[in-house]
């Protein structure tokens, strides 16, 4: 089962764990799992599947302790010096436990909002230093910010973090796991820039046949078939939209078309506020906007894509490094043209560019 229905993921809920459903009416929900801290499931259409990926194996994984459940998770970033065994050859990537799935207790839920916290704890890989710390997020119900008559969920997270160390340089971190349809029906994220960006490629060079760059925006095809990273530098944000990256994809067994958009205030406007280097590429520049493209070893078990925010830097206070950010995400299903008036509204893209 590579797509979860709302029935699909409640029907593994004892395996799963505790699920919070926020229930906007009677056709669109969010769910939220209490393992990982994260936004689940998210259903604009509630006899739709989740516009947010959920991996198919995720009881294995939860059994297991793992974090690769899927979902909008919080991390912290620079990924080299937290995610790296050996920061400066940039081998030896794993996901510290103490910051995912950390240990995550609802601490009030309703049927519109519910807040989660948990101590983290990170080790820096360059300083060999561990900092300990809390994370608290309110994620909530929230109306679109236009009318578009759409079958549509949204969600405002309000994500607080403080590590019991001053001076940190460090940002939060919101990625999105997104679905593709694989290399028959891949997805497309689209993100809005000023004319003339110029995008970065994280690890190998993207090739031109998956990268799109247009008049005011950035296309970036999402087959996860191999593994590839686009990000955008402050530079080249269009800072007067709120929406900064969206993502389309045709839905598996349907006609209907899904939409994802990721808005935020809240991230970093100069490279000297965010820390994430690019892998193979250093010293072109850091991107705040991320997108990335996973490979499936296992073709007949798809994997995700991602659509990513680098958050507000961390800044010190009373002898504490502390971020509070707020972000927030719409899920949109309806027909081609129906898709392409949001994308238009939101992201101020006229005819993009689509690999699907």
């Amino acid at each position: 089962m590579n797509y979860f229905s709302r029935h699909d993921l409640f029907s593994s809920r004892e395996q799963i764990g505790n699920l919070v459903e926020l229930n906007f009416n009677d056709d669109s929900s969010a769910i939220i799992s209490e393992y990982g801290g994260r936004l689940l499931g998210f259903y604009p259409n509630n006899k739709n599947f989740s516009l947010l990926w959920i991996n198919p194996e995720i009881q294995n994984v939860i059994k297991s302790g793992g974090w690769e459940i899927g979902g909008d998770r919080y991390w912290i970033s620079p990924e080299r010096e937290f995610f790296y065994e050996k920061p400066d050859s940039w081998e030896g990537w794993f996901c510290p436990h103490g910051l995912d799935p950390a240990y995550y207790e609802i601490l009030a839920e309703s049927t519109k909002s519910c807040t989660l916290s948990s101590p983290i704890t990170i080790e820096s890989q360059i300083k060999k230093e561990i900092y300990h710390g809390e994370v608290t997020r309110q994620i909530s119900l929230i109306k679109e910010p236009i009318a578009t008559g759409l079958s549509y969920i949204g969600v405002q997270f309000v994500d607080d973090c403080v590590f019991f160390q001053p001076n940190l340089q460090m940002n939060g971190w919101s990625l999105a796991c997104v679905i593709s349809g694989g290399l028959s029906n891949p997805g497309t994220a689209l993100i809005p820039t000023k004319s003339n960006p110029k995008p970065l490629s994280y690890f190998r060079t993207i090739p031109q046949d998956r990268l799109h760059v247009g008049e005011n925006y950035v296309a970036f095809k999402i087959d996860v078939d191999d593994v590839y990273k686009l990000a955008i530098r402050p530079e080249d944000i269009d800072f007067s939209k709120r929406a900064k990256i969206g993502y389309t994809l045709k839905m598996p067994d349907s006609e209907e078309y899904g939409f994802l958009v990721k808005i935020s205030e809240d991230i970093p406007q100069s490279q000297k506020d965010c820390f994430d280097l690019s892998r193979d590429h250093p010293d072109e520049g850091i991107g705040v906007i991320q997108t990335y493209n996973s490979e499936s070893v296992d073709k007949s078990l798809l994997k995700f894509g991602e659509i990513e925010l680098q958050l507000s830097q961390f800044k010190t206070v009373d002898n504490t490094s502390h971020s509070k950010a707020i972000h927030q995400i719409f899920g949109y299903i309806g027909s081609k043209e129906e898709i392409l008036y949001v994308i238009e509204k939101m992201l101020g893209i006229s005819d993009p560019h689509f690999y699907f």
